[in-house]
């Protein structure tokens, strides 16, 4: 069984290997979305860093569903795991993801003999599998819930969302941004250009997203850390939220600005990603709790 450590570590050389061989980042989803990721069996959604894992297995494999479970929980529910194919490699026809749960412990010192506390992180490894690779009537009721999806893309959900924070959004000139607050200035609002000026609508969701969910969140959850690692916590949390929402992916990103940095960043230390993406998964719910759009209890994930 790997380690904590093994397992950060392999699971960022993954997202790094995806980033570097230049493909979309996987906390995109450009083409529409199935909604958020969950388990088929509990109903719970995965969060922080198995959204990234899930949205590369998905890439990896054209796999269009976000329902997935254990071996033994498609079982369990009269489901059969359909067999690897052969042009999949021995390992990867399921996905692992992990789960995180902090626990407190007092081991006795050594010298003295007295319990001191202690947290510590149980992490541990689950490989699942998605709908569609599965066979049985549960399956193919999944399939038929999504297939029966109205085909359109629906912007109220995310107006609601937006106007139930109460946040100052500004429109005019040509650059979107957040002004902190400060003393004696004009500040705590969000700035974006004029909802005409995007080529396409989701770009404008995407920026006022990244905005609000991203980067007003800031303050009021106590965030600290640099500008390049802002950006990419704003980046995933505004992609959280409009999967959450039934929003495409707009293809509005400085990701490009910012890669080698989060590369950097990423390698050198296997805590990064699931630093960030639990920040990420943390702004995202503090967002959508305005307007109580969360109705899943998140599956525990790892965070350090």
């Amino acid at each position: 069984m790997s380690s904590p450590n093994e397992t950060r570590q392999q699971i960022t050389a993954e997202i790094v290997n995806a980033l570097e061989k230049g493909r979309v980042p996987p906390w995109k989803c450009p083409w529409g979305t199935s909604g958020p990721p969950a388990n088929a069996a509990t109903g719970r959604r995965y969060t922080g860093i198995n959204v990234l894992l899930l949205q590369l297995y998905r890439q990896r494999l054209g796999l269009t569903s976000s329902r997935y479970a254990t071996f033994r929980q498609w079982h369990e529910i009269g489901c059969r795991v359909k067999a690897r194919p052969p042009h999949v490699p021995s390992g990867r026809w399921g996905c692992n993801v992990v789960f995180c749960k902090p626990v407190t412990r007092k081991p006795k010192d050594a010298e003295d003999g007295d319990e001191r506390e202690g947290k510590y992180l149980v992490l541990r490894n689950f490989t699942v599998f998605s709908v569609d690779q599965v066979e049985g009537e549960a399956a193919d009721r999944l399939r038929a819930e999504a297939r029966d999806r109205v085909d359109f893309i629906d912007y109220l959900p995310a107006e609601r969302a937006i106007a139930a924070t109460g946040a100052d959004i500004r429109h005019g000139g040509d650059r979107a941004y957040y002004r902190r607050p400060a003393p004696g200035a004009d500040g705590d609002y969000v700035q974006l250009p004029p909802k005409a000026q995007f080529a396409e609508e989701q770009d404008y969701y995407q920026t006022v997203l990244h905005e609000l969910a991203g980067h007003w969140t800031e303050h009021r959850l106590g965030w600290t850390g640099s500008y390049a690692e802002g950006e990419l916590r704003a980046e995933l949390a505004a992609s959280f939220v409009a999967t959450d929402l039934g929003l495409p992916h707009g293809d509005r990103s400085n990701s490009t600005s910012y890669l080698a940095y989060w590369l950097g960043a990423m390698k050198a230390d296997p805590r990064y990603i699931f630093r960030v993406t639990a920040d990420a998964s943390r702004a995202a719910t503090f967002f959508l709790g305005f307007s109580s759009q969360q109705q899943a209890q998140p599956e525990e994930v790892a965070v350090a």
